[in-house]
């Protein structure tokens, strides 16, 4: 490990963070907030404590794979840290736990909220809070990369460190310009989103809020009661819309936006239709059962239902509806749906669609294969031949990534109040998704459970935004050896 390379670089993202928070702290200035002075103090601290880390001297060699590992680990976890330091300085939150649970919870764009009440918050409190998910949804390495590549803390081993999926799709030549390209998409859309909000009939402020929050497919509101709130059909078509195209791969979009804006872009990319496939699969299913067994109107169960899967499958985590009140499939699809997850390369949660897909063509194969033994056919993705590496890899990590489920739903039962809230909460939270059932449920929130729990699903919620192995390669013995 080179551990000056790994601080040094972990103070230009302490930088990055520290002035962020300068941007909460003018808009209390602007209202003539109380809450500035929070503001003030956690940016002195964090830019205090990432210029501290920039006086050490530089080291002679570049960072490799096992130190992108650990400073993408240690930059997510400091950022869950500095996060927190506004809501615990405002007095918005009880303890450090629950600032850490809220700020993580922002910044790995899961959504789980410990507020009860979130119209009493300070309004600069609240934009931060939508601000790290903005900041979270793309990523702060990412972001990083893109802003400061003098710095020396490129290099694809840690872009893809960050970047979710099986394989990270470089842009271009430079890792710094697809880092660049990434984000120029990312703010393009989130602008789009914000207008059209706006237009729609959302205030300025709230339009800023749902549109980072959306993009990043986090979830948190400046609403009780979501994105409902607003009783504009409207909005949660244009939310709609916005949620699925978050939760697909962003280079389509920058294909699609750089490249004369051909449709085929995304309809000649396997993992795409499959994502639109189970969203398509699971309204249809859902709405039909719902009509079935009452008596609701069509157009409202579609919007209700359509508005729910998609935020669901983004791991968005908005709700206009208590889909706890609908039928036991639809709590099992949406449970399923939590652990798919968007489509790679997007800001979505989740295993990812495209391992959902690989895996199931591996599985067809093989069937076909016990038909006929001397049959030679190998797994495909966009006419290409998958190695056998590739899906070896994918395999090994639903195992890894079912482990890390059931352990963390026996440490969560110490404390859980039922079996359904012990199993979603760990679902909702290693797949970043926020919402869960039982008494996580979409209205209600994570306050009441105990710190232990809160400790857990904080690990959990790092641990499914890092796809796990990020986090986990640091604590092998041959990570630290020289």
């Amino acid at each position: 490990m080179y551990f000056r390379s790994i601080l040094r670089a972990l103070g230009v993202i302490l930088l990055i963070l520290g002035l962020t928070l300068l941007v909460p702290a003018l808009y209390a200035w602007a209202i003539h907030s109380p809450d500035l002075e929070a503001f003030l103090r956690s940016a002195v601290y964090t830019i205090g404590t990432g210029g501290l880390l920039l006086l050490i001297p530089k080291s002679q060699y570049s960072l490799r794979t096992r130190d992108g590992f650990a400073l993408v680990s240690f930059g997510w976890l400091a950022a869950g840290v500095v996060g927190g330091l506004p809501y615990l300085l405002a007095d918005v939150v009880p303890s450090f736990t629950d600032a850490f649970f809220e700020s993580v919870s922002g910044f790995t764009t899961t959504g789980a909220s410990i507020f009860t009440v979130i119209e009493d918050k300070p309004l600069p409190v609240l934009l931060w809070r939508s601000m790290t998910q903005w900041f979270g949804g793309m990523g702060i390495i990412v972001l990083a990369l893109a802003i400061v590549p003098y710095m020396d803390i490129g290099g694809m081993s840690i872009f893809q460190a960050e970047v979710p999926g099986p394989t990270a799709d470089k842009l271009t030549p430079k890792v710094e310009d697809t880092a660049k390209v990434l984000w120029i998409v990312y703010v393009i859309m989130t602008l789009a989103l914000m207008v059209s909000l706006w237009a729609a009939g959302m205030t300025v402020f709230d339009a800023i809020n749902h549109a980072f929050t959306t993009m990043a497919t986090g979830g948190f509101s400046t609403k009780n009661a979501s994105i409902l709130f607003y009783r504009s059909p409207l909005i949660e078509w244009i939310v709609i819309l916005f949620m699925a195209l978050a939760g697909m791969n962003f280079a389509l979009h920058y294909h699609f936006l750089f490249g004369r804006f051909k449709p085929k872009t995304y309809l000649k990319d396997s993992e795409a239709m499959f994502y639109l496939a189970m969203i398509l699969f699971s309204v249809a299913s859902i709405t039909g059962l719902i009509l079935w067994k009452e008596d609701r109107i069509f157009s409202e169960t579609f919007r209700a239902v359509t508005f729910t899967v998609t935020s669901i499958i983004t791991t968005t985590g908005y709700a206009t509806d208590d889909y706890e009140l609908w039928p036991i499939f639809s709590h099992l699809m949406l449970l399923l749906l939590m652990v798919m997850g968007g489509c790679a390369g997007s800001t979505a949660g989740g295993v990812k669609s495209v391992r959902i897909m690989l895996v199931l063509k591996y599985v067809y194969v093989e069937m076909v294969k016990l038909l006929h033994p001397n049959l030679v056919r190998d797994v495909k993705m966009h006419d290409t031949v998958v190695e056998r590496s590739v899906l070896s890899s994918i395999l090994s990590f639903l195992f890894l990534y079912l482990t890390v489920l059931v352990v963390s739903i026996l440490l969560v039962s110490f404390e859980a109040p039922d079996i359904l809230t012990a199993i979603s909460s760990v679902v909702t939270s290693l797949g970043n998704v926020g919402p869960g059932l039982g008494t996580v449920g979409p209205t209600e929130n994570f306050a009441h459970l105990g710190d232990f729990t809160k400790w857990v699903l904080s690990i959990n919620m790092v641990l499914g935004r890092l796809e796990i192995l990020t986090l986990l390669v640091l604590f092998l013995p041959q990570t630290w050896l020289k």
